[in-house]
């Protein structure tokens, strides 16, 4: 119809031009052929020396890729932090009499510088080191090729697939430490892993084998076992995003440890002066004792141990619940079987409606980042975040066993924590942990701490 209509007005127009034209007298119309030539040769050159000049300023316009503008391997980046603490204590006079007149004190928990990046386009690495206590020592040194058709392939010292809260970094722990339960974990060990994720990083799995138990630099010297194996799986049954989801996860670890020992030990998750007692020859001016063990098995005998971690963690954004509860199968030579526990439920609330991110490729959540960094000349004071942790471990069911030196006990602990994000890479901690011991022989003691850290990374 359009079109019927355009054909319409084009042919009213031409038979109006027609008739002007007609009634003109035929001489006017004449046209100097010669200067029409003239002209339109003029126009036609103009063009062309327009159409060449645009063409040389496209040409000029794009970029030359050149050979040295293509990304180099290796490369590196440097990054590191240290987290300050300290610890005051408030005993009843059973803990003193458990475990001595523990000090107060002020001390670098952790002062740590790495060296991360890629070694080819398909290859990273992670180079870790930490400088808190006496003596240097190794924390994450690997290497891993990615993307293979059987996963993510890592070799070196790394921390096993075994717990959610060994998993999450210790930048972004929401208490100053783990829980108790962290006793029982393989933790860092030198060996072999495979990794990766599955349903659009819903799902995640890990297995690796590794060489246990090893020392502060990833060695291990025994021709009696020294051997082990660790497993996890975690899915997300409910996912929404930033508004919800529901995590579950299973771990296992089976331990032949080398020369057939192992050893159970925690403080009440605060750790102050750590450092061994170096004596007058050593860095130290003075001797330093630090926090005592609360839970302490000994150096046992042992020929096998399997653990087994159950994980489950709900979030709604701001806020989150997250649990598990583990338990170690020890064979003892005697041929007795014993088992111990631990577990430990928290809560989470972030006041200023910061979301606890979650980190889909490790299964773990993450480190909050305020969305008001603290600027007092603004008026911003950054995030702020309260959580509650009730954790357990039970080592009484060693107590007395042949070969069994310690005294096992169960340690109660529960935890409050205040956290103050001023910017993405730096926090104030404040927390008070309540620690009910109990000791077989000398009975229950309660010990108070108030603590706070400062933490600072790049």
């Amino acid at each position: 119809m359009k079109a019927a209509k355009l054909l319409l007005a084009l042919g009213l127009a031409f038979s109006m031009g027609a008739s002007v034209a007609s009634s003109q007298e035929f001489s006017e119309m004449l046209i100097d052929e010669e200067a029409v030539e003239l002209a339109t040769s003029d126009q036609i050159q103009a063009l062309q020396k327009q159409i060449d000049e645009l063409k040389a300023s496209n040409v000029a316009s794009v970029p030359v890729t050149k050979s040295e503008d293509k990304k180099s391997y290796p490369d590196f980046k440097v990054t590191g932090f240290f987290q300050l603490d300290t610890a005051y204590f408030d005993q009843s006079d059973e803990s003193i009499a458990t475990l001595g007149d523990i000090q107060d004190g002020t001390g670098f928990r952790r002062a740590r510088i790495a060296a991360a990046g890629n070694l080819t386009e398909r290859a990273s690495y992670l180079m870790e080191f930490d400088f808190a206590q006496a003596q240097a020592r190794f924390v994450d040194v690997w290497a891993q090729i990615n993307d293979t058709p059987l996963g993510n392939l890592r070799i070196g010292r790394f921390r096993q697939p075994f717990g959610m809260s060994e998993l999450t970094s210790v930048r972004e722990l929401t208490f100053m430490e783990r829980p108790t339960t962290f006793a029982l974990a393989p933790f860092r060990q030198t060996g072999i892993m495979l990794s990766d994720t599955a349903v659009d990083d819903q799902i995640t799995w890990a297995v690796s084998g590794f060489r246990t138990l090893s020392d502060n630099f990833g060695n291990v010297y025994a021709d009696n076992g020294g051997y082990g194996t660790a497993e996890r799986i975690t899915g997300l049954l409910v996912d929404r995003g930033d508004c919800g989801l529901l995590h579950v996860g299973l771990d296992h670890s089976f331990l032949n440890p080398g020369r057939g020992q192992l050893q159970y030990v925690s403080q009440d998750e605060i750790f102050v002066g750590q450092q061994p007692n170096l004596g007058p020859t050593g860095l130290s001016v003075l001797p330093i004792d630090g926090v005592p063990p609360f839970v302490n098995s000994g150096v046992f005998a042992v020929d096998t141990a399997n653990l087994f971690n159950v994980e489950a963690a709900a979030s709604l954004g701001r806020g989150l619940i997250q649990s598990e509860y583990r338990w170690s199968n020890l064979d003892l030579p005697t041929g007795e079987n014993v088992t111990v526990e631990g577990g430990y439920v928290r809560a989470r609330y972030v006041l200023t409606g910061e979301v606890i991110p979650y980190n889909r490729a490790a299964a773990v959540f993450g480190r909050i980042k305020p969305d008001h960094p603290l600027d007092i000349c603004k008026g911003d004071w950054g995030a702020w975040e309260i959580a509650g942790q009730l954790s357990y471990l039970d080592l009484n069911p060693l107590f007395g066993k042949p070969g069994v030196p310690g005294k096992g006990r169960e340690l109660t602990s529960s935890s409050v924590a205040l956290n103050w994000y001023w910017w993405a890479n730096g926090k104030c901690q404040f927390e008070y942990v309540h620690g009910q011991l109990n000791d077989l022989v000398l009975g229950d003691s309660h010990t108070n701490t108030f603590a706070s850290r400062v933490q600072f990374d790049f």
